[in-house]
C-alpha cells in the first residue's frame, strides 16, 4: 500500500490540472471549483470550497475507495487517480484493464479494479508502456465524446507529466 505522501503528490497533480473557480457553459460539470463539480455535489457551496475541502473529498470520495493507494508505479497512480477524478470510476476501471490486455495481460474489462487487476496492473514488466496503453485510452474517450471547445485541454491534461511526482 502506498503511504500519505502519495496522496499528496496526486493531490497535488489533480489540483494543478483542475485550476481553480469555473462556470464554463461548455463544461458538463458545471460550476467547479479544485475538480469538484456542483452536478457531482449538489449540496456544496462550490464557490466556497476550499483546497483542503477539496483534499478530504479527493481522498474519501476517490483516492481509497477506488484503490488509486493500491497502484504502486507513481505516473500511473497519478493518471490514475485524475482520470477517476476527471472522467469517473468504470471508465478508468475499464481503460486501466484495458491498457494491461493491450500490453499482454488477460482481464475482464468490467471497469471493477479489484484485486486481480491490480495485481496485474503492479506485477507488469513494463509499467512505462503500461502507463502509455492507458493514455491513450484516456485520450480516445475524450475524442470519442469531442467536447467542443474543451478538446485540447482535455487531451493536454491526459498526457501532462505529473511534476509532482518528482523527488515523491
Amino acid at each position: 500500500m502506498v503511504d500519505r505522501d502519495a496522496f499528496e503528490a496526486a493531490v497535488a497533480f489533480v489540483l494543478r490540472l483542475e485550476g481553480g473557480y469555473s462556470d464554463s457553459p461548455i463544461d458538463p460539470g458545471g460550476e467547479t471549483k479544485f475538480g469538484i463539480s456542483k452536478r457531482q455535489y449538489p449540496h456544496l457551496d462550490i464557490r466556497a470550497l476550499t483546497e483542503d475541502e477539496a483534499r478530504g473529498i479527493y481522498r474519501r470520495d476517490y483516492w481509497l475507495p477506488y484503490y488509486c493507494d493500491r497502484i504502486e508505479y507513481a505516473p500511473l497512480r497519478a493518471h490514475y487517480f485524475s482520470t477517476v477524478v476527471n472522467i469517473g470510476p468504470g471508465d478508468a476501471g475499464r481503460y486501466l484493464q484495458r491498457a494491461v490486455n493491450a500490453t499482454g495481460g488477460c482481464l475482464t474489462v468490467d471497469g471493477i479494479v479489484g484485486p486481480v487487476t491490480r495485481d496485474a496492473v503492479n506485477t507488469t514488466a513494463e509499467p512505462g508502456l503500461l502507463l502509455n496503453a492507458f493514455l491513450a485510452q484516456v485520450v480516445e474517450h475524450h475524442i470519442a465524446r469531442g467536447y467542443d471547445g474543451l478538446l485540447k485541454g482535455l487531451v493536454r491534461r491526459a498526457v501532462a507529466f505529473p511534476k509532482e511526482l518528482v523527488g515523491a
